[in-house]
């Protein structure tokens, strides 16, 4: 009986392997529509020449990802990469004598999205403001500096008056 479970638990954990490092190429990447907007549950066909065939969906984000086992011999091949009616030649870019790196590659369809924009509107807001709080401690601390001396002078113009 603890042979059988020993030998069904092993089995299960050779089901769930992954690739060598050397052996997996990611490509992943966004479906967009023409404005940037993210395209969820597109479907996308993605086709290695030597005649692997994956399929994957878009999440909410329009985001994919398939990995393909290739080996170092694959270097310079191409994937097409199909989303509806567009399609896209990926080549397979790596250093084979680099067996630990990340392998793989990104495909995007569309527009590109507007997260970008968004941080980009964050870091300029942010700098005005940095800007406009240095501007005023500047002419803040000028004003408060030439008051400061003032009665300083008159304290001490007062001091001599009164000897």
């Amino acid at each position: 009986m603890v042979l059988c479970f020993l030998l069904l638990f092993l089995s299960f954990g050779s089901a769930f392997a992954e690739h060598e490092p050397d052996h997996r190429y990611l490509v992943s990447g966004y479906v967009r529509d023409e404005v940037g907007v993210p395209i969820p549950n597109a479907n996308v066909a993605l086709e290695h020449k030597g005649g692997e065939k994956k399929k994957a969906t878009t999440n909410s984000d329009g985001y994919f990802e398939v990995r393909f086992h290739l080996h170092n011999t694959n270097h310079g091949d191409e994937i097409l990469v199909t989303v509806g009616e567009k399609s896209k030649r990926h080549k397979v870019e790596f250093d084979p004598e680099d067996g630990l790196t990340f392998r793989g590659g990104q495909v995007d369809f569309g527009a590109p999205g507007k997260e970008g924009a968004k941080g980009w509107i964050f870091l300029t807001a942010a700098s005005l403001a940095v800007m406009a709080f240095v501007i005023y401690r500047l002419l803040f601390q000028k004003g408060h500096a030439e008051q400061k001396n003032e009665s300083g002078r008159k304290g001490k113009r007062t001091k001599k008056k009164k000897k």
